[in-house]
This record gives structure tokens, sequence and C-alpha cells, in this order.
């Protein structure tokens, strides 16, 4: 089967199943239970799609919610560029985290896979924060979010997310602490783009001539599970007109914070052969400061060859340094969203840490599995198991086969 009757049959096979479990407008989504629109609805696999054998199996192939975000929503790639989410394909790499770290503030950066990017059309909420920013998503996406300032982070679904002691379910907060609650969002990143002035093209030029870009990893002795990676970033010049240039540029591109400077003497001991070698001109370093993320934002905006050496997986831990408190969520209709799905089952869009689709966790497995068993009962689940590995191929004939028998089952739902 080539890929354009393979496309054609997922297409048909799928509007069949999201028709087939929807009634009076209204489906039962497989894994949790809820009870959604059509427009919400999509077409969920128990063993996932590469199993051939299973693929369109109609026990296997099930109604399922969704989890997304519009395709305007820009993503933080491995190479520290932002990309719109709806452009992104799949096998490209973005910069993700750990979606449950040892510990609650534990979490780390890591590389993520694309495995999944599609489009489709369901209603559509406008999330509105406090420094003015505003995503738009659908009511069950995941944010990395806590109720007011005290609380941990976790994963809070945007139907869930507080504003003003209400949720959009029209739940309200009772108890001690009742009045005036705000979910806050953690917000790790600020969008930065590349500027382009001459300016920061020469500090970039510096930076890959006389500068240095390096990673240091630090083991706590009593605790060596616990590792700090550290990030420096610098320049090293002679004392004059052109450090002090540098010193100016540095400042400027990392949002006025003062550089860290070190003096490097004119007498320097050569200990291999134990002579002192004396320079004309005191040698001055200069370090970009501030966190991880902060120097990050630094590259960002001049872009140095020298970037292309950074290992994401070394940054350390995930830090909400812009967080926000939500103030309100509106419906705003029928929109195209993405469902974005990664292997590291999280993502950064618009600087915000988020969780995607993951309909393949164990957690939604097992829902999944559940819902099944109610459905069809534990022995067809467990035939339906053992055939995900039996031998299968499909020529284009019988593709046509099977699109033509779902389009006129189709037909028939439409007609009830």
């Amino acid at each position: 089967m080539d890929k354009t009757h393979k496309d054609k049959l997922d297409r048909v096979f799928s509007e069949y199943i999201r028709k087939r479990d929807t009634k009076d407008g209204y489906f039962i989504c497989i894994s949790c239970g809820r009870r959604l629109p059509y427009g919400q609805a999509d077409c969920g696999h128990y063993i996932n799609r590469r199993h051939l054998a299973t693929r369109w199996d109609e026990e296997n192939c099930n109604a399922q919610c969704r989890k997304c975000i519009t395709p305007e929503n820009r993503v933080l790639m491995e190479d520290l560029t932002w990309k719109e989410i709806g452009k992104i394909g799949v096998g490209e790499k973005i910069v993700g985290f750990e979606e449950y770290g040892e510990r609650k503030t534990s979490r780390r950066y890591k590389i993520g896979v694309v495995t999944r990017s599609e489009r489709f059309i369901t209603d559509v909420y406008k999330v509105t924060f406090e420094n003015g920013e505003s995503i738009k998503c659908t009511a069950n996406h995941k944010w990395l979010a806590r109720r007011g300032s005290t609380t941990s982070f976790v994963w809070i679904e945007t139907k869930d997310l507080w504003v003003d002691s209400y949720n959009l379910k029209g739940n309200h907060i009772t108890g001690a602490c009742k009045g005036h609650v705000f979910s806050v969002v953690c917000k790790p990143f600020r969008v930065v783009e590349q500027d382009m002035s001459a300016d920061a093209g020469w500090i970039a030029g510096m930076i890959d001539a006389d500068g240095h870009l390096t990673q240091q990893i630090a083991r706590d002795k009593r605790h060596p599970k616990r590792i700090t990676y550290g990030l420096r970033c610098g320049i090293s010049q002679g004392d004059g007109i052109i450090a002090e240039r540098v010193d100016e540029l540095l400042q400027r591109f990392s949002d006025k914070r003062v550089t860290c400077r070190a003096d490097i003497p004119k007498e320097i001991l050569n200990n291999k052969r134990g002579k002192k070698y004396v320079s004309k001109v005191t040698v001055r370093t200069y370090l970009i400061t501030g966190t991880n993320v902060e120097k990050l934002e630094f590259l960002q905006r001049i872009r140095p060859l020298k970037l292309n050496k950074l290992d994401i997986n070394k940054i350390g831990k995930v830090r909400s340094q812009y967080d926000t408190k939500v103030v309100s969520i509106e419906y705003v209709g029928k929109e195209v969203v993405v469902d974005l799905e990664t292997d590291c089952h999280t993502y950064i869009a618009e600087g915000y840490a988020m969780h995607n689709c993951n309909r393949f966790d164990e957690g939604n497995i097992q829902g999944y599995r559940r819902g099944l068993v109610r459905k069809i009962g534990e022995q067809h689940v467990i035939l339906l198991e053992s055939r995900k590995y039996r031998p299968t191929s499909f020529s284009n004939f019988e593709a046509d086969v099977l699109i033509a028998e779902y389009q006129r089952l189709i037909k028939e739902l439409n007609c009830k």
C-alpha cells in the first residue's frame, strides 16, 4: 500500500470511528469517560498505529478526546529558534523536559523528538495571563501550573485552572483560602528572536573568535545524585577601546545586566617550564551574568556559531522565571488546532511549559484498557493484544475496498 492510499484510508476510517461512537452529537471518551461534543473526538488507537495488523481494527479504535493548541503558537526547537507548531513535522527535535522529576521541583531539560503532528477543528478557549499574553487551546490541554504561589507545580488542564476562585466547569474554591485564588502558570522562557543588527553580528563574531561557551557539571559530595549544571559564556580581550565596546554590547544584549569582569595579570607562570611570560597589556575577561535561561536568551539574540556546541540536556532544572497568573478563560469558538506528540511528552510553547497529547503514556493506556474492557470484555481485549504482531500487508486494491466500505458505513450513520 502506498502513502496516498494509507492516508486516505486513515481519514475515512477515522471519520467512521468518530461517528460510530457519537450519539446525539456527543461521545464518551474511551480513556477518561467524559461526555464531549463530536468536534472534540479523535480516532484513538489502543495499540499504536505502527502495527498494521490492528491499525484499522474496529475493536482497537474508539473515540477519544484531544489536548492541543492553535497552530500559530511558537515552540522552542533544539537549535534554540522558535517555530510555529503548525509548521513542525514528525522527526524534528524540540526543547522538552522531564514529565515527572525525582522531586516535584527537579524536572530537567531534555531534547525531545516529535512523533506525531495532526490538525483538526474543535472548540477553543483563550487563556489570558496577567502579563498581557494569551494562548488559545482546548479545554483539556495540560499546563504546568499551581494554585496560588505556595503550592508546587503540577499538571493542570485548562478547564481546571482557577480564575478568581472559579474554574471553567463552574466549580468554586471553598475553605479558608477561598477568596480571589488564581492559578499560576510556569513560564521558564521568553520568546527571543535573533537580533539582525551589525552590533549583534559583531559581538557574535567576537565570541566565536576570542570568546568561550562552556558547560560545567558540579556534584554534591554528600549527595552524588544531585547535579548542578552551569553555563559560562564570555569574551577575553586586551585592555583598551575594544574591551570597553565588548563590555557595552554584552550588557546591551543581556538585558542591561552588569557583566562579571576578571583580569588576567601581565605576569603568567608557565607550569610546565617554570618560566614567567610577561604580557604587554592586561587581559580582561567579561562574563555574562544571570541564570542559565538568561544566558540562553542572550545567545538567542546574537546566535554565535559556537551555539551549535551547546547540549540542552545539560542546561539543568526547569525554573519558572517568568511565571504569571491566569486572569481569564473565554470560549472563542471552533478553530484549527494542532495535536503534537513528543517522545518526552512535553515542550515549550510561547515560553510556557506544556504537556503534549501523550496519548500513549502509561496512565492514558491503562485508562483506555479499562474503558475497552467495559466495552468489549476482557477476553476480546486479550485477543486484540495478541493480534498486533501478526504479519500483515495491504495492497492498494485492498485499501480501495476498505475505503469504499467505510464510506458506505459513514453514509448509513449520517442517515440515522
